[in-house]
Formats: C-alpha cells, sequence, structure tokens
C-alpha cells in the first residue's frame, strides 16, 4: 500500500472514531472538505503542513507510517 494510502485510511479511521464528519474534521484541519477528502481516499500527496495540521488536529500517530 502507498503511503499516501496507508495515511488517508489512518485518517478516515481515526475521523470516524472521533464521530466527525469530513466537514467538521476538515475545518479543525484548517482544510476545505474536499482537500480532506482526497487525502482519505489516497488521491493526493498531502504537504506537509496538511500532514501537521492533521496529526495534530486528529491525533494521528505519524510514527506509524513507517510500515
Amino acid at each position: 500500500m502507498a503511503k499516501t494510502q496507508h495515511f488517508g485510511r489512518m485518517v478516515r479511521e481515526r475521523r470516524e472514531a472521533m464521530g466527525l464528519s469530513i466537514e467538521k474534521a476538515a475545518a479543525l484541519c484548517g482544510m476545505s472538505y474536499k482537500g480532506l477528502e482526497e487525502i482519505e481516499l489516497g488521491d493526493s500527496d498531502p504537504k506537509l503542513s496538511n500532514v501537521l495540521n492533521i496529526s495534530t488536529a486528529l491525533g494521528v500517530d505519524l510514527g506509524k507510517l513507517k510500515s
């Protein structure tokens, strides 16, 4: 699995576990709904700033990307 897909899956799983809609999660991350959706689907190679914002807002463990 590509790193972007792996990260996107982690983001979606964490968002759903937190009970957040994609719209609410995007707002917390300082992103557009469409931008977060593309990341969750693995269709986007996110900028480092977005990865860090998502990690902070949703508590996604970046250390788990080393698979």
